[in-house]
């Protein structure tokens, strides 16, 4: 499965194909699905340049758009400890704010309160996707009270840059959170994320691409753009020549 990350926290500034509308999200989520991704995840940007959010007035009307637009696209979106809440007490209350909540959300076990904002959004049934960057990080999961009902494990380099030391750890996590037995995703950050998307494509494993991941391309220059990424690999890309199914 290969899931593309549309956009995080940046914006056109940041990469001329990024999207951050509501009118571009939707067009990206489209053009993914047309290239091979079965999901995407994204942050709704409020209108008015105000940065990504997870309040329900910003939330709720980018979701139900890509839902109606692409129905088939599993939608995922994120639960960062910075996100803009809108003035909701806490991140619990503003997942019990959404009258359009997407399918699943990214839940860094790394942040504090993971475990309570866990069990919170199984309750409005949002799936589960474990944000593990580190050993530490896959302890947590396994000792979570939930952990048999998450969706997928993200296998998330993201603070290791180098290629080899990025396979490596992800190695590691993938081993440590195996006998969970949920589907992994692997990715990384910046222009390691291919090189950790090329590994998890060799071993079959679920794999992450998109500008969220990495504005960078392979030869250092400018990222192709999100739905050119999942063509790579969708048509048995990628430096090794594997596709990621």
């Amino acid at each position: 499965m290969i899931q593309c990350a549309l956009n995080g926290a940046y914006t056109a500034a940041d990469h001329p194909a990024m999207p951050v509308t509501l009118e571009q999200i939707v067009a990206d989520a489209r053009a993914c699905s047309v290239a091979g991704a079965a999901s995407v995840h994204f942050h709704p940007h409020r209108p008015d340049g105000g940065g990504d959010s997870m309040a329900a007035d910003v939330l709720d009307p980018v979701v139900a758009a890509v839902r109606a637009a692409v129905p088939e696209l599993e939608i995922s979106c994120s639960t960062h400890a910075d996100i803009d809440l809108s003035g909701a007490a806490d991140h619990r209350a503003a997942v019990r704010g959404w009258s359009s909540p997407p399918d699943a959300v990214s839940l860094n076990l790394a942040e504090p309160g993971s475990v309570e904002l866990g069990t919170a959004l199984l309750a409005a049934g949002v799936a589960i996707e474990a944000g593990v960057f580190t050993l530490a990080d896959a302890d947590t999961l396994l000792a979570a009270p939930w952990a048999e009902q998450v969706r997928r494990v993200l296998v998330e380099v993201i603070y290791e840059h180098d290629d080899e030391a990025a396979v490596a750890l992800a190695h590691a996590i993938d081993e440590r959170v195996a006998p969970l037995g949920h589907p992994r995703l692997w990715h990384g950050d910046a222009r390691a994320n291919w090189a950790v998307a090329d590994e998890g494509a060799r071993l079959g494993r679920d794999i992450r691409v998109g500008l969220e991941d990495t504005i960078v391309g392979r030869d250092g220059g400018v990222a192709p753009s999100n739905a050119e990424q999942v063509a790579e690999y969708a048509s048995g890309g990628g430096a090794n020549g594997n596709g990621a199914g």
